[in-house]
């Protein structure tokens, strides 16, 4: 398996970030009432995993069509608690909204076990909408006040929930991911990944669409997200590797033996392994103090080594014959090691944990005034699987163990792009080539936002230049990344001129009712509580 690794491009990066100043400018919401109650779901009785949690906490209802907007519009949409869908047009010129009804959804009876609903807009006019309970639908918007339903697909019988994760059209078909959470006899949580293709040959005469092929993919453990590439997989974001139902009798890799030695300045370790394997199916990677190796994805060593190590001199061997792998390290430290691995990667991960947890303490949140809270504590495992979206099989992998993911932005025509906490940093990362990209840097944002307690939605404008963070009192708060100086400025410490500096701009939304949907622009951010949608331009 080809292993990836997340290239940090460095002139990104901005080594005199000295915190956020706090920006004094006044900026207020206006707000509009809406005649009907947007659709809100909360988390049912029987919804008690953290992956149920997650589902949840990524919600977000408002939903916007980026691609038909324009300098002086902003088509966003709203699911109504009755299950129709409303369009909300914004004048950006005169400040005026027009609201009509386009679509609607066949909500069920009983809904205590359902997810969040959904929207996803994408080419050629076609949007895809879930109802949270178990069916995916596929409108073609003839025009802006009417939308043709196309599609009507049942896609689990339990039921238990079923989350919309993106919608795309690839090579002239709709492929659609949609996800629901089970807990099986052992107790253990999974999520089932559905991916429907549907076709579209015919949706300019046919009354209805057809689905060509469905497939499952089951995914063990912890679960962020997936998404599509351009190039024929689908990137999952998880703990384990996911695998294609009816795909899954891969025989499990298990260490009938292991022992390790040493002669002079050679550590040899030898793995007795209970099945077959080949070089490709090792996958290692190694520093001068640290090692992890994995075999068909089963892990054989991850953690601290007893010394250093040459990383530029590591021989594995498979001996095919009686399945055992060979791995030999040259030290570079000349003592005799005590054990192979000091310290196991979860110990050394929940040491330094702790450390930044006492380090928080005594520290204060870049841009304000308040104590930082204690930080989430990373996931003890986290990859980026490409999964061939033909055979199933996991081609490529990217540990991002110790990283936590911050948001994800989606459009409906691309691959999403992910932020994932870097240091104190955010890092977006783009994955539209075939080598994921560095987008852009939030300066000191992965540590703005493990203080936020409270907080209901994350991301960021298109143009990169502001993070935003949405409280559960309502408050926006706004990074700005770079906000040019007018006039002379100087540096206190290095008497240096400062052409621009890092501001945060704290808003709130005056409502009653939490805010339950945001949309950033690069000039706009507009807010939905359950009655109301409120806007306000952006500090530029």
């Amino acid at each position: 398996m080809q292993s990836v690794q997340l290239s940090v491009n460095r002139s990104k990066l901005d080594p005199n970030f000295e915190g956020y100043k706090v920006s004094m400018e006044d900026h207020h919401f206006m707000s509009r009432k809406l005649e009907q109650n947007m659709c809100t779901r909360s988390l049912s009785p029987n919804m008690i995993t953290l992956q149920h949690m997650k589902v949840f906490s990524n919600d977000n209802q408002l939903f916007c069509d980026t691609k038909k907007a324009t300098d002086t519009h902003e088509y966003m949409y709203r699911i109504l608690e009755t299950g129709h869908i409303q369009s909300l047009v914004y004048d950006k010129k005169l400040n005026t909204w027009d609201t009509s009804v386009v679509g609607n959804l066949d909500f069920e009876p009983n809904v205590d076990s359902s997810f969040p609903t959904n929207l996803i807009f994408t080419d050629n006019n076609i949007v895809v909408a879930c109802d949270g309970s178990a069916h995916i639908y596929v409108f073609l918007a003839v025009s802006n006040v009417n939308w043709v339903q196309m599609l009507k697909h049942k896609v689990t019988e339990n039921n238990s929930g079923v989350s919309l994760i993106e919608a795309r059209i690839l090579n002239g078909k709709l492929n659609v991911l949609s996800y629901e959470v089970e807990s099986g006899d052992d107790k253990k949580t999974r999520s089932q990944i559905h991916w429907t293709i549907v076709k579209l040959d015919d949706i300019d005469y046919a009354e209805s669409l057809t689905i060509e092929k469905t497939t499952h993919f089951v995914q063990n453990a912890h679960f962020e997200t997936c998404t599509f590439t351009n190039d024929g997989y689908i990137l999952f974001l998880s703990s384990e590797k996911p695998y294609m139902v009816g795909h899954q009798n891969i025989p499990e890799v298990k260490v009938i033996g292991q022992s390790w030695s040493q002669t002079d300045n050679i550590v040899e370790i030898k793995f007795k392994l209970s099945t077959e394997f080949s070089q490709e199916d090792v996958n290692i990677d190694v520093a001068k103090t640290r090692i992890k190796l994995l075999v068909k994805e089963t892990t054989l060593l991850n953690g601290k080594l007893d010394g250093e190590i040459d990383e530029n001199d590591v021989e594995i061997c498979a001996d095919q014959e009686t399945n055992t792998l060979i791995l030999k390290l040259r030290a570079t430290d000349n003592k005799k090691w005590a054990k192979l691995i000091s310290l196991e990667n979860t110990k050394l991960e929940s040491l330094e944990n702790e450390e930044i947890k006492k380090m928080g303490k005594e520290e204060q949140v870049y841009g304000t005034d308040e104590p930082m809270e204690e930080c989430d504590e990373a996931d003890s495992a986290l990859m980026f699987h490409w999964v061939d979206q033909e055979t199933g099989k996991a081609v490529k992998l990217c540990d991002v163990t110790g990283s936590q993911l911050l948001f994800s932005i989606r459009n409906g025509f691309s691959p999403a792009k992910f932020c994932l906490r870097h240091d104190v940093d955010g890092l977006l990362w783009g994955f539209e080539q075939q080598t994921p990209e560095h987008v852009a840097t939030f300066q000191a944002f992965g540590y703005v936002q493990a203080s936020k307690t409270t907080r209901l939605w994350s991301g960021c404008s298109p143009n990169n230049a502001l993070a935003c963070i949405i409280e559960g009192n309502n408050r926006v708060l706004l990074y700005s990344q770079k906000v040019e100086v007018s006039g002379t400025l100087s540096n206190r410490k290095t008497a240096q001129k400062v052409s621009h500096v890092a501001k945060q701009h704290l808003l709130r939304v005056e409502s009653a009712d939490q805010i339950r949907g945001v949309y950033i622009t690069d000039s706009h951010l507009f807010a939905a509580t359950r009655d109301q949608i409120h806007v306000v331009e952006l500090p530029l």
